[in-house]
Order: C-alpha cells, then sequence, then structure tokens
C-alpha cells in the first residue's frame, strides 16, 4: 500500500532557512464563536498590507505566541527573558515575486529573500541570518488558500512552527556541532506548534478565545498537508511526514514547551522515507480498490497472520476475521454504519460505495508553476485509509474476542485505533528489528501510508460513516494512533 505527494519549497533551498510548507486537507472550518476575541492586533509588518485579511490572521496569531513564549521561554531557558526578534517580520507579495522572478520594494531587506527570491513563493519561515519571519501572503497562494478553507487557527500553527524555530536559535540549537539534522529540528518546531496549541484548548490566547476541539481538528487536518511530499531520495527528506509532523505537535500539546527543548528531545525516530522502487513510486503507492477490498485479499490474509502472532504471545487464539460486502453491519449498535464490525459472526462488513470513498478520500493541492497559484484538491487515491479503517474493526474483534469488552463506546474506540497503530508500525518494517532478518508479511506499507492513516483519523466523515466519533476528537484518534505506534499493543 503505497503513495506519492507533490514537492514544496524545502528548507535546503537556504541552508539558513528553517522553512514550513503546507497544502490542502477535508472539512470545513466551525467559525460559530463561543467566547469574544480581542480586537485585532497591530504589529510592525516590513512590507505588510493593510487590506490583507491574511497578513491581519498572521499579526493576531504572532501576537499571542510571542506572549506565550514571554511566559514560557523562561522555563526552557534557565529563567533568561525572550528576546525580540532582532531582523522583524516581512509579508510578501509572492504572486509578484513569482511573476518578476525578483524582489523589490521592503522586502529585499530580508537577508534570506534577499538571497534568493523565489524561495519566499508559497511559503513562510524564520531566517536565521538575520532573525526574522517572513511570508507569502498573496491571496491566490497556499497560506491564503488553506486559511480559507481551514481558519485562522491553521495558521496561528504555521507561525506557532516558525517561532519556534526562533525558539531554538536562541538556545543554541542549530549552533551545536555536529549540528542536528534538519528533520530534527523541525519536529522540534512541530512540537513547540503542539505546547503552543494546548494553551489555545485551554483559551488562554486573546485572538483565539473561541477555539474549541472542533477547531482543533479543522487546523490538524490543514496543518497534515503540511507533510512533505514523499522524498526521492534519502537526501530529501526535510521536516517529516504528515505522521511525524503530527506526532510531534501531539507530543507539545500533551507534554509542554519544556519537553520540547529538553535534552533528549532529539532522541527521535522518523517514518518519513523515499519509494523503494520504481514501480511503486509509478504506482503512486497504493494498491487497487479492488485489491484493497478482495475478502481473500492481502489486506485480510495479513491483519490475520498480525494478530494470529499476537495472540500467541499472550496465549490466546484468534479466530480469523473476515470482510464482506453489505450495506450495513448485520449486528451491533451502529447498524447504520456503512464499515464496521459485527461480533456475532466475526465479519468487518463495508458497502462498495463507502470503500470507495476511503480509498479515495486523501486532499491535495495542485500548484502553478509560473505563478505559485494553489488549488486545493480532494479525494485523492489513498489505499491505505480504506486499511485503516478495516484495521480498526481486527481491532474491535480483538477486544471482544480475547477480552470480552464493550465494543460501543470511546474507550473501545480508542483502544482499536492503539492497536491499528502498532499494526502500522508491524508492517511499516520491512525486517524484524529483533533480528535483523525480512518478515513473512503479505502487507507492506508504502512510505506515504502513514499519512494516510491520520487523515483517515482525522476525516469526520469517514469515522460518522463508520465507527462512529463517540465523543472523540480527531486529536483523540491521532493521538491513541500514535501511542499504539510508539509504544506497541503493550500500551493500548
Amino acid at each position: 500500500m503505497h503513495t506519492r505527494f507533490r514537492r514544496w519549497v524545502r528548507a535546503a533551498a537556504i541552508a539558513t532557512v528553517a522553512a514550513l510548507a503546507l497544502s490542502a486537507c477535508a472539512s470545513t472550518v466551525n467559525g460559530d464563536a463561543t467566547i469574544v476575541n480581542s480586537k485585532n492586533a497591530n504589529l510592525d509588518v516590513i512590507g505588510g498590507d493593510s487590506t490583507s485579511s491574511f497578513d491581519q490572521s498572521v499579526q493576531n496569531s504572532l501576537s499571542d505566541i510571542e506572549a506565550f513564549w514571554k511566559i514560557n521561554y523562561p522555563k526552557v531557558s534557565g529563567g533568561k527573558p525572550l528576546p525580540p526578534l532582532k531582523g522583524g517580520l516581512y509579508s510578501v507579495d509572492g504572486l509578484k515575486v513569482a511573476e518578476t522572478d525578483s524582489v523589490t520594494g521592503p522586502a529585499a531587506r530580508n537577508a534570506c529573500i534577499s538571497r534568493s527570491a523565489s524561495f519566499i513563493v508559497d511559503n513562510g519561515a524564520f531566517c536565521l541570518l538575520d532573525d526574522s519571519i517572513s511570508w507569502d501572503r498573496a491571496d491566490t497562494h497556499l497560506f491564503a488558500q488553506l486559511a480559507k478553507h481551514y481558519g485562522e487557527l491553521m495558521v496561528a500553527l504555521v507561525f506557532a512552527h516558525e517561532f519556534g524555530h526562533a525558539i531554538s536559535y536562541r538556545l543554541g540549537v542549530f549552533d551545536q556541532r555536529p549540528q542536528p539534522e534538519t528533520i530534527f529540528t523541525e519536529s522540534q518546531a512541530d512540537c513547540a506548534a503542539g505546547a503552543w496549541a494546548a494553551s489555545a484548548l485551554k483559551r488562554e490566547n486573546p485572538h483565539f478565545r473561541d477555539v474549541t476541539a472542533q477547531t482543533i481538528d479543522d487546523a490538524l487536518e490543514g496543518y497534515l498537508d503540511g507533510r512533505d511530499s514523499t522524498p526521492g531520495t534519502i537526501n530529501e527528506i526535510s521536516h517529516g511526514n504528515g505522521f511525524d509532523r503530527l506526532s510531534a505537535l501531539a507530543d507539545g500539546i500533551d507534554k509542554g514547551a519544556t519537553y520540547c527543548y529538553s535534552k533528549n528531545y532529539f532522541d527521535r525516530t522518523f517514518t518519513e522515507r523515499p519509494f523503494e522502487s520504481e514501480s511503486d513510486y509509478n504506482a503512486g503507492g497504493n494498491a487497487s480498490l479492488a485489491q484493497s477490498t478482495d475478502p481473500n485479499g492481502f489486506v485480510v490474509k495479513d491483519l490475520n497472520r498480525f494478530w494470529t502472532g499476537a495472540a500467541g504471545e499472550i496465549g490466546k487464539t484468534l479466530t480469523p476475521v473476515r470482510i464482506a460486502v453489505a450495506e450495513h453491519p448485520k449486528c451491533g449498535t451502529n447498524t447504520s454504519a456503512l464499515l464496521g464490525y459485527c461480533p456475532d459472526d466475526n465479519t468487518v462488513y463495508f458497502s462498495t460505495a463507502f470503500a470507495a470513498k476511503a480509498y479515495n478520500s486523501l486532499p491535495g493541492v495542485a500548484v502553478d508553476k509560473s505563478t505559485g497559484n494553489v488549488s486545493l484538491l480532494f479525494n485523492q487515491p489513498a489505499d491505505f485509509s480504506l486499511g485503516v479503517l478495516f484495521a480498526i474493526g481486527w481491532g474491535m474483534a480483538v477486544r471482544h474476542q480475547f477480552f470480552g469488552r464493550e465494543l460501543d463506546d470511546k474507550a473501545a474506540l480508542l483502544s482499536a485505533i492503539c492497536y491499528t497503530g502498532a499494526y502500522a508500525k508491524d508492517v511499516n518494517l520491512a525486517v524484524d528489528p529483533n533480528y535483523g532478518t525480512p518478515k513473512a508479511k503479505d502487507l507492506l506499507l508504502s512510505p506515504a501510508d502513514l499519512d494516510e492513516a491520520v487523515s483517515a483519523l482525522l476525516n469526520q466523515q469517514l469515522m460518522a460513516g463508520s465507527y462512529g466519533e463517540r465523543g472523540s476528537t480527531g486529536l483523540d484518534r491521532v493521538q491513541a494512533f500514535v501511542k499504539g505506534y510508539k509504544g506497541g499493543l503493550a500500551s493500548c
């Protein structure tokens, strides 16, 4: 099961720049405010446009983010106060830059943009050369398009990431020898964005007092598309894939700013990797829908392989689970679902229409290379989005067969998702980590399948049509999946 995504501007374009590149996902922001936000911030932005709603969103975001770090920076710096950005803030009309391949006006003062004008198109970055933050505000470019679909909180996460780089810079992270690989410092910035998001969830930020679990989920869907496209070679690995990025962000939410800048933060492993074969690359990393829904196919065989082995390790025996086509599950409380597990006959039932919807559920973007203009795409092939929904059914079967536990509550859903994360870890490795030998598997994940997995877990329509959200948030579900992936079945 394999997938290929588009490639965005990378930090390597200018070695001294820590850049964040983003794209698109699948739900509409709920803009209903429950608490009144503060009046718009008025920061000193070089080259800013007073008529740009995106520029205003960035100002509101950075105002709150800086206030957060004024409180939290002393906790990670040994009591030192937060130094201000020396190089300031820069807003750039990236459309004009793309059209002329040059930079004029106030943006020419920015050290990184002046070295490479095209660097700023569809981008936002912290620049080490002059301690500044810059962004492309063009209405038809990436950030503004995402903001329209996902809302201001997604914008804030982007700039919480960039300010995270500024914190790393102040703490001397980029001066370490040997210097940490880019993926580590990008992950640290994602963790910092999560630490700020936790304060937003507590409604501690003046311009984001109306944040709810729903708006966090919407922002995470947009942030997921901040993942890199699948790299062509190991040398192109940069920010981490969507799974790596959301995993770091979730750690920041759970553990806070001090964890993100602790000495052992870089003791992390990452899942981003390039395609290993030309045929997989050409196939886009996806098995066909027919292969993915075959009752006797590799998905069913491999899930039964994994769980037969896991059952033996705890002295249990798995009755193999099967899949079958039906408009609705034959039993259970959620018989209106379009995909779900029936314990009475140990079967995961699915409607063919819903399976096709889950398979074609990944968001993306299209970019005009000459102008930088961005169009949001939806319903792109994603075989492991469907595969994850099937795997959750096996998780339900395990709860029923091994432990006789409830299947219809929130705890059951998160437990089954945690099991699915552990399964994903198993099939994301071609060799047994304990023995260094190839594993006998019917399924091996392709480089982008973990992104497809978290995309499915965040997708409210897919969850509602299968197991139901059961009071869980997308963040809950991603955290459960990450927990199983990192900690294995014992953590579930």
